[in-house]
């Protein structure tokens, strides 16, 4: 089950963020909301479970579709496809596996456009990734080296892996203590988004504070063998790696237009590129079909 009520809060913070040379009204933040809303509950009233369920025949029904099951008005379909070019560009900073669907059936009305008439309109211009810059990481790194408390060692420990290896959260949050292993040698393999097995290379930087937290997780009583727990010995779900995430970039003063784990993946991919990594590798290591998707990382990084 979709749950709509925190992606559209998501959505509105995204909006109403630093994000944009001309900032979005509060009125216009509303109207994207409202209509994104709706899109995600047709999506939930036909049965989808994950986001990347989504089709495109699902997405040409909600724009072309009006409430009762009549044809939208032409207006009432920019309207929609303008929400819609906006939320998946959202979702992709959010996880860059998702497929960009308003921005496949914007192609696939330019394509027929273009055979009625000849003529090509221009592509929607694309923001940069967003990453932290060299001394945020440091920032970053040096905010989370101050603490000593089993949960300050064990964010010590989780930042630093995230930045390693660039895992999503949902693969973050799976990693059990036979991972760490792996982590040590600088390689992990696992099945991540997709049902897609994949190998990740890395130089592992965080060796000493992931030892260090292998040391006291068991203080815990651990239910799980899952590598990273809360307090309570229990797994650690992925929206709540989002919060802790989110709020350690916050306590360190780091303010970005996206602010959570998946920053964090964005930066990986930046810095494996920045220090010479092959661009294969990185796709490779993000689990990324289309090399195009790795090569946005590229330069974002001295």
């Amino acid at each position: 089950m979709i749950d709509v009520d925190d992606w559209i809060q998501q959505f509105e913070k995204w909006l109403a963020g630093p994000n944009f040379t001309n900032p979005y009204s509060q009125v216009s933040i509303r109207g994207y909301c409202a209509h994104a809303r709706r899109f995600l509950d047709a999506l939930d009233y036909d049965g989808v479970e994950d986001l990347s369920e989504v089709s495109i025949a699902m997405v040409r029904k909600y724009i072309r579709t009006g409430q009762h099951g009549e044809k939208s008005k032409r207006s009432s379909q920019y309207v929609k496809m303008a929400t819609l070019m906006l939320f998946y560009e959202f979702l992709s900073l959010n996880d860059d596996s998702l497929p960009n669907l308003a921005l496949s059936y914007q192609e696939e009305n330019r394509a027929q456009r273009e055979r009625r008439s000849g003529g090509r309109g221009g592509f929607k211009e694309k923001r940069l990734v967003p990453v932290l810059t060299w001394q945020e990481i440091e920032r970053l790194l040096s905010h989370t080296d101050r603490g000593t408390s089993y949960a300050a060692m064990r964010d010590k420990s989780l930042i630093r892996f995230i930045l390693d290896t660039g895992l999503r959260a949902s693969e973050v949050v799976a990693m059990t203590i036979k991972d760490a292993s792996e982590y040590f040698e600088g390689r992990i393999r696992l099945v991540g988004k997709g049902n897609k097995e994949r190998l990740v290379r890395f130089q592992p930087e965080g060796v000493e504070a992931m030892r260090n937290w292998l040391q006291i997780r068991h203080r815990s009583h651990p239910e799980t063998d899952t590598l990273f727990v809360t307090d309570q010995g229990k797994a650690i779900p992925a929206k709540a790696l989002h919060t802790m995430v989110s709020r350690l970039l916050i306590r360190s003063g780091i303010e970005k237009p996206q602010c959570g784990p998946h920053l964090l993946r964005h930066t990986a991919a930046s810095a494996w590129l920045a220090k010479g990594m092959d661009l294969r590798q990185v796709q490779e290591n993000m689990g990324h079909a289309n090399i195009a998707t790795s090569s946005r990382y590229l330069h974002l990084l001295e």
